[in-house]
């Protein structure tokens, strides 16, 4: 195959995305997709929501509030580019608390997150039930963030595949790559299930399947996938609620076309994207708990996801020492989503303008080889 300037290998939001942004300063990529089962993307919620998914401050919530901040433009410039329905949804999410403990939860967060100056609100029961009637009674108070919407993680996909193909980008799906070409620390081609691919420069956005293409050029990439089951319930419409409803053991997302996405397990099976009757049981039992009246919504479809979770909790992103023409982007856990614009933007700066990775991200902190 003719040589592209560089050659991502996953076909996921992240690989998309970098894809894309390369593409806009006149770079020619190739995008190798294996529609493996169970990718994170597609399964994905599309929460835009780092305050939620935070158990205290830090580098993360400072990178996916800097992301949150990208995605207005993010999602303009894709619509300039294709014509897409994507777009942010929803009002705002409400992290809500049931028993006491949660609510004690809630205050705390409450007081180290006012210092990133998004909006939110402490609702108590009245308030909290008169926004939200449908909620179960049990639900004793919320914090009402309203920057934290959604998106479609599937109309985001196609969106940047589209853009992507607009661009000139080539994208080679069920292409699953086998063996690398090597000379010194140089990489010189790839090996996929039919060709030989050579670029100057090599991307590994293959969320949980990169750990092993990484080890096969005896560099560590320490994620592992975490499976997450999900429902669709309904379509129902008018909705019974417009806002996210987060809690600490599951959520429920409600999209624009009636269906409402309820999640989530999080289960240690390898690489098993089946779903299972005690997952869907589960994740039913906590959207009834919350929202009563879908308790007989009919589910529409059940799906799994494996999310790619690193070995500290962030995303490694940037060039391997080991090899001067191979870089890393995952372990984004259940935010890919949301770190996708900042991510793109990120190794992008990083390939062709020699911009600084955050040592937290950098795959060096796991040391050069296995």
């Amino acid at each position: 195959m003719g040589a592209s300037d560089i050659t991502v290998i996953g076909g996921g939001v992240i690989g998309l995305s970098i894809a894309w942004a390369l593409s806009a300063e006149r770079v020619s990529v190739t995008v190798l997709d294996s529609a493996a089962p169970g990718q994170a993307s597609f399964a994905a919620a599309g929460m835009l929501a780092p305050l939620a998914e935070a158990a205290q401050q830090g580098e993360f919530v400072s990178m996916g509030i800097e992301s949150l901040g990208l995605w207005p433009s993010f999602v303009d410039q894709l619509r300039n580019e294709v014509n897409s329905p994507l777009r942010i949804s929803g009002p705002g999410m409400l992290r809500i608390a049931r028993i006491e403990a949660e609510e004690a939860a809630l205050r705390t967060a409450l007081t180290w997150q006012h210092k990133y100056d998004l909006p939110l609100r402490l609702l108590e029961s009245a308030e909290l039930h008169a926004l939200e009637p449908a909620l179960s009674p049990r639900i004793r108070t919320a914090i009402l963030s309203t920057s934290e919407r959604h998106v479609d993680p599937r109309l985001l996909l196609i969106a940047l595949r589209e853009a992507c193909l607009n661009r000139g980008v080539i994208v080679r799906s069920q292409t699953t790559v086998t063996d690398f070409e090597t000379s010194a620390e140089h990489i010189t081609a790839l090996k996929t299930t039919g060709s030989t691919i050579s670029s100057g420069e090599y991307i590994l956005a293959g969320g949980a399947w990169s750990k092993a293409l990484a080890q096969s050029l005896g560099v560590n990439v320490p994620v592992h996938p975490l499976r997450g089951q999900m429902l669709a319930l309904g379509p129902l419409q008018p909705l019974p609620f417009r806002h996210t409803v987060y809690t600490h053991n599951g959520y429920l997302v409600p999209r624009c076309d009636g269906r409402i996405i309820a999640g989530t397990t999080e289960e240690q099976v390898n690489f098993d994207s089946q779903t299972t009757d005690a997952g869907v049981d589960t994740i039913n039992a906590m959207a009834s708990s919350l929202i009563p009246v879908l308790t007989h919504l009919p589910r529409q479809s059940a799906w799994a996801g494996l999310r790619p979770v690193s070995a500290d909790g962030m995303p490694i992103i940037g060039r391997f020492p080991a090899w001067d023409n191979l870089h890393v982007a995952t372990g984004h856990g259940r935010n890919g989503i949301l770190l996708t614009p900042i991510t793109s933007r990120l190794l992008t700066a990083n390939i062709l303008h020699n911009a600084q990775i955050p040592p937290t991200l950098a795959p060096e902190r796991f040391g050069d080889r296995i």
